[in-house]
């Protein structure tokens, strides 16, 4: 019971942050009219593949890391770069109409670069480190007194959380694509580009003036 409580309290907390607007929520909604609904569940391995990085390092009791002064601000610097380079990619793309939006082809093809967006998406979020620093370091310290299984259960409810959400978002969005085809879609993708932008320039700010 205690491990299925563990489960349950896992899923609800991952799911409560994975609903706030972030990098990997807006990459889900830009990529999923180019490789269709399993955008999400791919992206979302990229970003479990990302966490589990995270639990083993903190599991390890690795967290001076995580409380270092200059070490999370370097990464809102770097992340907060990279993102401003995807949103202004992802926005060229639109604008230089090299984005197919109906081709079938496109939904198979290029699995590891969703993958791969979903790990820099994740990484590139200082507030997600921060996260993990604080409460994820919590949950994790209160699934260790369960034993092995504990973080174990713990990690597997919080990843399924990010599955189910991006999966909702990205078959929300992949059914509804005929009511948004053309320059409804365009607006879509653009202004997530723009929020990758923003978003990153708000974390390289952050990272130069130690705002975090």
């Amino acid at each position: 019971m205690e491990l299925l409580a563990l489960f349950f309290n896992s899923f609800v907390i991952g799911f409560s942050g994975a609903i706030m607007p972030g990098p990997v929520l807006a990459i889900d909604i830009a990529e999923t009219p180019r490789h269709g609904w399993q955008t999400g569940p791919v992206l979302s391995v990229g970003h479990a593949l990302a966490e589990i990085g995270v639990v083993v390092v903190l599991a390890l009791g690795v967290t001076v890391i995580a409380n270092h002064p200059i070490i999370p601000r370097a990464i809102a610097v770097v992340g907060g770069a990279a993102l401003v380079l995807m949103g202004v990619m992802m926005g060229y793309d639109v604008i230089r109409k090299r984005i197919d939006y109906d081709s079938e082809s496109a939904q198979g093809q290029s699995r590891h670069r969703l993958i791969g967006k979903g790990i820099t998406g994740s990484l590139s979020n200082p507030y997600w480190f921060i996260w993990w620093a604080t409460i994820g370091l919590v949950l994790l310290v209160k699934s260790q007194k369960l034993g092995v299984a504990g973080p174990i259960v713990f990690y597997f409810g919080h990843i399924l959380s990010d599955f189910v959400w991006y999966t909702f978002v990205s078959v929300l969005l992949w059914k509804g694509r005929r009511l948004m085809m053309g320059t409804g879609l365009k607006v879509i993708i653009l202004s997530c580009a723009v929020f990758l932008v923003y978003l990153g320039a708000s974390f390289f700010y952050d990272g130069l003036t130690g705002s975090l």
